[in-house]
């Protein structure tokens, strides 16, 4: 068997699948019809954080037998990662851009950003803390950098990633602990701040103009000026223009199947596109296969399985907690070497570790996320209420 042969991780894909179906996953349901829940969206985040799941699972042998933490070789592997995180910005550009434009640019700032504050801290503070302590845990809990700088170290991982940095901490690569996924979070919170300067425009007649403009200037800028920042940039603008497309035209004329044909087809020529994944011309093709997704596209009834909503639901824990797992799995000595000793056995382990990130990502969001939720909703209304807000929260959006 090869490594990098791409029926392995529709096999995983389907374990995965078929383990999140079972009846004690059942907790999991949201209420149907639940207020501000987009069911194909929500299906969706699974199988976007399980794509990155894999594109580090592959990464990681690689590591492992080289030394090198560079993308897979195969470019089907080397894509699934990157689109996995190139569409999650897009449906945080939709969902929040959705939210102001319905309320006219005024969400009702404090309650938006206390939100924020705590769906992405908790759990993100759970898994750096577990993080570090795997860290000095492999030095022996000895300092062998002076104090300070090791405390400085820690507090840029502990800024719910705040800090674009991942700092060596205590001379360990701590980034390759949690297999370097929050990296994403700067670029959200730097999305979630420019809303007060997006809300006026949400007033305006002609917004749609207004985003995709931003979105010329932000290609622009990658193309000729090489700033790759404004490159995922154009990622949330993306997810922002199918928002004021769907807002001003929310009636859906096409049948599902040929919006889910739309969807694969789509999807199929950004995975088959040239480069890394985070190419303008992979972009633009996400961007065709998320607007057929808002539009209705439930890849042909995929979506809507009570399984991809659960996964959905438990995706931003999947998401952090992956690199975790792996590093847990792997620091085992005899499963290590047999997971090494052969493509076929690192496939078995590998899926087996995706099993048990499922679980991990259903305790998490039961224990640390959906507590968190519920608290960040008591401080606004007890109180931190600066002004009224007239909107609905806005679905989860964060992996």
């Amino acid at each position: 068997m090869n490594l990098e042969d791409p029926l392995a991780y529709f096999v995983l894909m389907a374990v995965v699948f078929g383990v999140a179906a079972l009846p004690p996953f059942a907790r999991l349901d949201e209420p149907a019809g639940a207020a501000g829940r987009v069911s194909s969206i929500d299906g969706l985040r699974g199988f976007l954080a399980l794509g990155v799941f894999v594109f580090h699972m592959v990464l990681m042998r690689r590591y492992l037998v080289e030394g090198v933490w560079e993308s897979p070789q195969a470019h089907f592997y080397a894509v699934i990662g990157p689109v996995g995180v190139s569409v999650f910005f897009m449906l945080t550009g939709f969902l929040f851009w959705t939210r102001l434009l319905r309320t006219r640019g005024q969400p009702g700032w404090t309650r938006l950003y206390i939100g924020r504050l705590f769906r992405i801290g908790p759990m993100y503070l759970i898994v750096v803390v577990a993080m570090l302590l795997i860290v000095f845990s492999r030095s022996g809990f000895t300092l062998r950098e002076p104090a300070g700088v090791v405390a400085a170290q820690a507090l840029q991982w502990l800024a719910l990633g705040l800090i674009d940095t991942q700092p060596d901490v205590n001379g360990e690569v701590a980034r390759h602990v949690v297999a370097g996924v929050t990296w994403t979070l700067w670029y959200e919170w730097v999305f979630y701040g420019s809303l007060l300067a997006w809300a006026a425009v949400a007033r305006w007649r002609w917004h749609l103009v207004a985003v995709l403009l931003a979105l010329l200037l932000c290609l622009a800028a990658k193309r000729f000026g090489q700033v790759d920042a404004l490159g995922f940039g154009a990622l949330f603008t993306i997810g922002m223009a199918v928002a004021s497309w769907r807002h001003a035209r929310p009636v859906t004329r096409l049948p599902e199947p040929v919006w889910s044909a739309t969807a694969w087809l789509c999807l199929a020529a950004a995975c088959a596109a040239p480069g890394t994944g985070y190419s303008s011309a992979a972009g633009l093709l996400l961007g065709g296969f998320f607007f057929a997704i808002c539009s209705g596209a439930t890849l042909f009834g995929l979506l809507r399985a009570r399984a991809a909503q659960r996964l959905g639901t438990i995706s931003y824990s999947l998401y952090l907690m992956q690199g975790l797992v792996l590093t847990v799995v792997l620091s085992i000595g005899p499963v290590a070497r047999f997971a090494l000793s052969s493509p076929l056995a690192w496939w078995v382990v590998g899926t087996a570790s995706a099993v048990l990130l499922v679980l991990a990502a259903a305790a998490g969001y039961s224990w640390v996320e959906r507590p968190g939720i519920a608290l960040g909703r008591r401080v606004v209304e007890r109180g931190w209420r600066l002004q009224p807000s007239n909107a609905t929260a806005a679905s989860s959006d964060t992996p």
